[in-house]
């Protein structure tokens, strides 16, 4: 009885202290979100600072030299965005090159496994005995003689 009540007492410390990690104050400003970037963090390859991605507001007419600055100003993001890319490429194209290499090395395991079945069972069937078609006559005589015997 004693272990069930200091289990319930560790579970509940448990929960309260992921409670307190959750809501402090202290802790609020590591929060995370996973596949998300920070924006105490560089969103390029390049290191451009502190640039993001900024939406338009295009409710006010009067606003196209400050849509234009904007605009120039997302374009470097992405294009900083796109640059990070590049290595992916490169990742792809190794990629590729090692599934076309083990495509090959499976294709010639393939191909040794069917020569050595080849080689064990040889080019000549083997003679079976015992697979010989039965005629009707011959299904007919066999039951009449099990009924005689009966």
């Amino acid at each position: 009885m004693l272990l069930i009540y200091i289990l319930i007492i560790l579970f509940i410390l448990l929960v309260s202290y992921q409670l307190i990690l959750a809501f402090s104050p202290m802790y609020v400003q590591y929060n995370l979100i996973e596949g998300l970037e920070n924006a105490t963090t560089a969103t390029t390859a390049t290191n451009v600072g502190t640039a993001e991605y900024q939406p338009y507001n295009v409710n006010d007419p009067n606003n196209s030299l400050i849509l234009s600055q904007q605009n120039a100003g997302n374009i470097e993001v992405l294009k900083g965005r796109v640059d990070g890319l590049d290595g992916v490429k490169k990742r792809v194209d190794d990629i590729q090159q090692s599934v076309d290499l083990m495509q090959t090395q499976i294709d010639q395991l393939v191909q040794q496994q069917a020569d050595y079945a080849q080689e064990i069972a040889g080019s000549t069937p083997p003679d079976i005995t015992g697979t010989d078609a039965e005629t009707t006559e011959d299904v007919e005589d066999s039951i009449e003689e099990d009924e005689d015997n009966i």
